[in-house]
């Protein structure tokens, strides 16, 4: 059992650099599977307005708000998980992406 607890620790003391990264593409892969919903909500949002007004809220939106949510969310994953110790650190960053892969099976993306 020493064996396994050392072997763990030693895998997240390995991924613990690399946790801007890791936090990254959690980010960017969570916008992904859920962008096209936040693209609809905001297509409902400003359908009434006039052609050009509404191409230039969805260009703005698209550009910058998309990269304020990664911006904003990246360092906040990233806090979370430097916070868990060493033990749990590598099961936990791989079950969060199972989660994230069973979330993007479940909107019928894998």
């Amino acid at each position: 059992m020493e064996y396994v607890i050392d072997a763990v620790s030693t895998v997240s003391g390995w991924m613990r650099p690399y946790l801007s990264e890791i936090g990254l593409s959690m980010a960017a892969t969570l916008l992904v599977i859920f962008g096209d919903d936040i693209v609809n909500f905001l297509k409902k949002q400003i359908g009434s307005l006039k052609f050009f007004l509404k191409l230039t809220l969805f260009i703005l939106f698209c550009a910058f708000g998309f990269a304020f949510l990664t911006s904003f969310v990246t360092p906040l994953l990233i806090k979370q998980l430097a916070s868990v110790p060493n033990l749990w650190l590598a099961p936990m960053i791989i079950l969060i992406f199972y989660g994230i892969g069973l979330l993007a099976q479940k909107k019928n993306m894998l």
